[in-house]
Formats: C-alpha cells, structure tokens, sequence
C-alpha cells in the first residue's frame, strides 16, 4: 500500500473492520498469547473483552490515520494497566497485531500499521516506565513507613524494657561471657545488696555459694557454648553483700548477635530465702513428732531403710519398740499439760540412754516409742537395755510437789542387716510389744520368728475383718446348754463363727478377740444380737419354745449403748424378754463401772434374764451377786481347767472350788460351766452341785438351719 496522492480519495475499509467473527478471533488469539508471557489478575473472558475493544480502535485508527499515534499510545498503556507487562508480552502482541492486521487488509496498509505498532510500542513503553517509577516511589513510601513505625516500636520497646528493667522485683543483671558485669537494675542491688562501685570490679562467680559455684560455672559454660540446655531454671545459693547466703530462683539465659554468637549472659533473680526456710520447717515438721522434736514414724522407718542399706551386711540391729503403761491416769487424773510434759521428758530420757550409742530414737505417736540400735561390742544386751529403760522412766518427774513415774512395755526385734527389711521389723516388733503388753505392765517381749507366719495371718484377718462383716462372711452358731439334774435343755448359747476366705474358721473368742483389734467389737455384737434374735424368732414361731443365751465381751458389755441395741432387737418381734439371757462378763460389772451395773438392772427390769460369766469367787465378785439382779454365774474358764486338770477331788484347789456352789446359792445364783468334754467331767461337777454344763460333751455347736431338727430330737 502506497501513500497516494493528496486528491487520491482513500479507499473505505469499514466493511471489513465491523467483521465481528474476525475482531472475536483475534481478541482470543491475544489473550492466550498474553497469558504464556505475563499474569494478568482479570477472568479469561474480561481479557477477551478487553483486547476485542482495542481490536475496534486499532481498525478504527486504521481508517483515520490522525488517531494513530494517539490510539497506539493508548494501546501501549492499556496492556500496561492490565498488567500484561511479562518480558514477551510486547512482542508477541505486536507480533499478532501485525500478522493479523496483514492478513485482514492486505500489504497496502502496512505504512499505517508500522505508525500503530510503533505508537504502541512507544505507548507500552512510557506506561511501563511510569509504572515502575509508581510503585517504585511507593515502595519507597511503605518502607519510609515501616522503618518510621519500628523506629517508634523499637523506642516504645526499649522504654519498656527500661521501665521494666528498673522496677521490676526480680534482680536482673547482664554480664560479658567472662561474668563481668554490665548492667545491673536496683533488684539486683536490694535484692543481694552490692551497690553499682562494688560490683564493677567483681563478676557473677563471686556470688556463688561455695557449694553451688562449681555447678554454676559450668552450666554458664554450656549455656554459651551453645550445648543442650538453651536456659538455665534452678534453685540455688548466692551470696549476699554481708556474707550471708541467699537462696534464689536462677534463670540464665543468653543474648547473641545477629550470627548466633554468644555476646552476654542475662541472669534473673528471685529471691526465696523466706520460702525455702518455710519448706524446711514444713519438711522438718513434716518428718518429727511436734511436741517432742524427735523424728516420727515415717522418718524412722526411712531411717531404717536407709541403715539396712549402708550398714555391713554382717552387723546387727535391734528395734525396741516401746509403750507408756497406763498413761491414760496420767492424762485423766492430772491434765493433758502434765501428760505432755512426761512425754517430753520421756524422749529426752530415750536419747539420755544412747546417747552413746550409734542410734535413733523416735515418737511413733501417742504413748509409743522406738529406739533402733546397731549393736556394737560396747551395746549392752537386749534385757539390760530393757530394764536401764525403765529405770530411767521410774525416775519421778516432778509437778509442784508430786512426782510423776512412768513405765513402759518393750517389744524387741533384732536382725542381722543382711536379712532383715524395713517393713518386716517394724512390724515383728509391733507384734512382740502387743504381746509384752498383754503380759502386764513394764513387761518385755522378744520377737519369735516361729509365731510369725500366725500373727501375720493374724493382723491380716483382723484387717479385713470390717470387710468380712459387711458382705456376710459371719454365722452365728448355736451350743446347748444342758440341766445336769438330767431335765434337758435349759437353752441355746449363740456363738460366732467366720468362715475366712483364706484361712481356717475362727471360733467365737477367735472372733472376739480379732474384732478387739480390728475395731468392729460392737459392730459385731449388734450382728450377732440381730441375727440370733430373728433367727429365734423364727423357731418360736414354728413350735421351738428354747431360750437364747448372748455371751458378750468385756467392750461389748460395758457399752453404753447395749440397753438401746437389746430394746430394738425385742421390739423387731412378738416375743417375750424372758426368752433372752444376757450373759456379761465380770470384770465389766467390777470396780467402777456403774453405769454398766445400772444398764444390767434396766434390763433384768425389762423382763430379760441376765447372768455373769468369768466368776472367780473372790469377795467383791460375790457381794455384786447380793446387789446385782443375777440368777446365775459361769466359772471362769481357767477355774474350770483346774478341775479338770486334777487328778484328785480332794486337791486344796478343787475343794476351795467345790465351796464356791453354797456361797454363791447363798447369793442367790446357781453356777454354771462350761468347756465339759467327757462325762466323768459332767459327773464331776454334778457331784460339785452345778446346775448346768456346755461343751463338747453336749454336743458341738449347730449351724441356725439344724437347730430345728436337734429340737425336735431334744
């Protein structure tokens, strides 16, 4: 195509430029081009629209070449403003522009395309570069801002980190790698007291406690050699100003540069001088019995542990384990005050005694408490050792003008260290100071390892016996009771029987004498007279007219509550009282114990028939017969062993016996007795005048079901 001349009329291309299959195809064509070379952030169809708008101001700029230059520009800026400014972007677009636009029109116009493509290509240009030198201008802008604002935070922080620094009450202190100090807060001064002058010429290794400093300067070692630990948390000494030792909560931590290298130490802190006394008085108390210092069980039994570990296996140890005889008149008769103050004075005599020795003493609480002894050559033997105990506690302590003496019962265990466990001793000597006690007061015991398997099945069934009450474990069985005139049965004496789930059957005193240990003593007894009165019942009900017999213990007949527990069980049925006989047992009715003499009377007044068993026939025993509401008594079982155990009636003892039948008629009571097993022995005390007899000569005693049937043959 040609220029022309100026009276050449131009050749009209309008037809061709409204040609909207083509101007369509182009459009898309550009579009897929533009989007391998750049990311322009509009949909695919915007961009199609986009570009088919410039294909209409290219053709139009065609037909009126004063809008060339003009329209190129404008193009130029438009790919610019959609951001289709990739480094390919712009040839590819002229690229197509120019093969479309010479296809369409044909050669004749290619002057003006070369005009429209430069235009563009000026217009992309200029665009471009105001483009960049916006967002460069801009970014000037965000980055003036962001160094502005972390200026300002970094002044605010620092502020911070000053007011923070200087008021808080925690000391903290920066120091060089070598520990020389840089920057202390007040805390820190007030805290340990150095003043500014006096720490410049010292470093953080001069306030080490003697005994923390070597573990302190090696953790600041690995803390800036960068080793497994990244901060140091203790508790540990320092040293104060004065000399004094400080105790701190120490949390060191390292500042580094901008490469990760070590530059100072940061060390804060706490101090918990006041809290760290206060835990050891807490732990002391924790671990010694309050008023007398000495150091109580738990200690001792680690005490012990320890010595069984670190003493020589072929030494020996012995563990005494005392109790206070009869403190409780101490207590009741002259005031806690003065009970506390024998006690002391106990303690203080127990380390008296071994002071000498390689020994501990402790309080194990109440009236009780432990010496353990490694035996050396010089230790003197278990029975010396017992009675300088007790010399020194007879020693009167005095109040005003009285003096006070104490006594004590001793259990004793001894071990070779080799064979012997913490646990294991305590126990046994527990064991063998229960037994000194039931042998009388200021008694001694030495531990037999032979009983050890019994008492241990011992102390075990008593600890489950609460538990063996509660699911059902116990039966109440029924011993005749027989007339030894011939007449029959006079009753049935209910009795307990437990069946363990691991052991053999424990016997009622069996029963009676664990449940003295184990604590359900009346539990049991409320059981038992529940259930032997509803069983009663019950075989009144069906025609057995038999009278029940309740033996109780010492602790269950002196409760001051067996009148309310024997009311509620006659009233659970229609029966009348007299079919019940309570049997109580002397030594609850002797001596003060009014208020179980006064429960006896109500009862007998309430109908109920009411004996005593453990006579003995001394004086006091038959002037209560005279008082006391009783129509019979049983032989203490030990006074019926020496009957039996005779070989002649006409042996001193069997006829002061034989004399107790008239005095206690005279009283008003018959005598009875139990524990007959042959009939030369029933024959004995027929002769003696007693009325009626039990044991196994009479027959054993009966599960509840077969007493039916043994009345029916009775």
């Amino acid at each position: 195509m040609s220029e022309g001349t100026a009276d050449e009329p131009h050749r009209v291309l309008v037809p061709q430029r409204r040609d909207g299959g083509w101007r369509a195809e182009v459009a898309r064509r550009w579009a897929a081009q533009l989007s391998t070379a750049s990311y322009i952030p509009l949909s695919r169809a915007t961009v199609e629209e986009v570009l088919g708008e410039l294909v209409d101001r290219i053709v139009a700029a065609l037909d009126d070449p004063s809008t060339l230059a003009e329209t190129g520009r404008d193009v130029g800026a438009r790919l610019v403003e959609m951001h289709a400014t990739g480094e390919s972007s712009l040839p590819l677009s002229l690229d197509l522009l120019r093969e479309a636009l010479v296809q369409r029109f044909g050669e004749d116009e290619v002057h003006r395309m070369l005009v429209l493509v430069a235009a563009i290509a000026a217009g992309y240009a200029a665009a471009d570069r105001e483009s960049t030198f916006v967002q460069q201008e801009t970014l000037k802008k965000a980055l003036l801002r962001a160094k502005l604002k972390a200026d300002r935070e970094l002044a605010a922080s620092e502020a911070r980190f000053g007011e923070v620094f200087t008021t808080t009450p925690i000391g903290v202190a920066i120091c060089d790698l070598e520990g020389k100090f840089v920057q202390v807060n007040p805390a820190w001064e007030h805290t340990l007291g150095y003043r500014d002058a006096a720490l410049t010429s010292m470093t953080i290794h001069d306030l080490f406690h003697p005994e923390d400093a070597e573990y302190l300067a090696a953790a600041y070692r690995e803390l800036a050699e960068g080793g497994g630990a990244k901060r140091l948390s203790d508790r540990k000494r320092l040293l104060r100003a004065n000399g004094e030792e400080a105790w701190a909560y120490l949390a060191v931590s390292v500042l580094r540069d901008s490469n990760g290298a070590p530059l100072n130490f940061v060390t804060m802190v706490e101090d918990i001088t006041e809290l760290h006394m206060l835990q050891a008085r807490f732990q002391y108390q924790a671990l010694h019995d309050v008023l007398t210092g000495l150091p109580n069980r738990q200690y001792f039994s680690t005490r012990l542990e320890a010595a069984l570990v670190n003493f020589p296996r072929e030494s020996r140890m012995t563990l005494y384990h005392l109790g206070l005889d009869g403190f409780e008149l101490i207590n009741d008769g002259l005031g806690y005050e003065v009970g506390d103050l024998v006690i002391k004075t106990v303690a203080r005599r127990l380390e008296q005694l071994v002071e000498d020795e390689e020994a501990l003493v402790a309080r194990f609480g109440g009236t009780e408490f432990a010496i353990l002894v490694w035996e050396q050559e010089k230790t003197p033997p278990v029975p010396e050792v017992v009675r300088l105990i007790n010399d020194l506690l007879a020693e009167p302590v005095y109040v005003g003008d009285q003096g006070i003496a104490a006594s004590a019962s001793v259990g004793v265990v001894q071990r070779q260290v080799s064979e012997a466990e913490a646990s294991t001793m305590l126990w046994a000597a527990d064991v063998a100071l229960r037994r000194a006690e039931a042998a009388g007061k200021r008694q001694w015991a030495l531990f037999d390892p032979d009983r050890a398997p019994e008492e241990r099945i011992e102390s075990k069934l008593a600890a489950v016996m609460p538990g063996g009450l509660e699911q059902g474990e116990f039966d109440v069985v029924y011993r005749p009771m027989v007339r030894l005139d011939g007449s029959g049965l006079l009753g049935l004496e209910a009795g307990l029987r437990w069946d363990t789930a691991e052991n053999d059957t424990l016997d009622h005193d069996g029963c009676l004498r664990l449940a003295e240990r184990s604590g359900v003593t009346l539990s049991l007894r409320d059981w038992m007279v529940d259930t032997a009165w509803r069983q009663m019942c019950e075989w009144h009900t069906d025609g057995h007219r038999v009278q029940l017999n309740l033996s109780l213990s010492p602790n269950q007949g002196q409760d001051p509550d067996l009148a309310a527990v024997i009311h509620r069980a006659l009233d659970s049925c229609d029966i009348e009282p007299e079919w019940l006989r309570l049997c109580l047992p002397m030594v609850a009715v002797r001596g003060d114990n009014e208020e179980t003499r006064d429960n006896l009377r109500f009862l007998s007044s309430r109908g109920i028939k009411v004996s005593l068993h453990g006579f003995q026939g001394s004086p006091e025993e038959l002037r209560l017969l005279r008082e006391l509401p009783v129509d019979a008594v049983r032989l203490a079982d030990e006074v019926v062993a020496i009957v039996h155990d005779s070989e002649s009636g006409d042996e001193p003892e069997v006829q002061a016996i034989r004399s107790l039948v008239p005095l206690t008629r005279a009283c008003g009571a018959q005598l009875w007795v139990g524990g007959v097993t042959s009939e030369q022995q029933a024959e004995i005390w027929r002769e003696m005048g007693a009325e009626v007899a039990s044991g196994r000569y009479f027959g054993d005693p009966l599960c509840s079901f077969d007493v039916p049937d043994f009345l029916r043959g009775g």
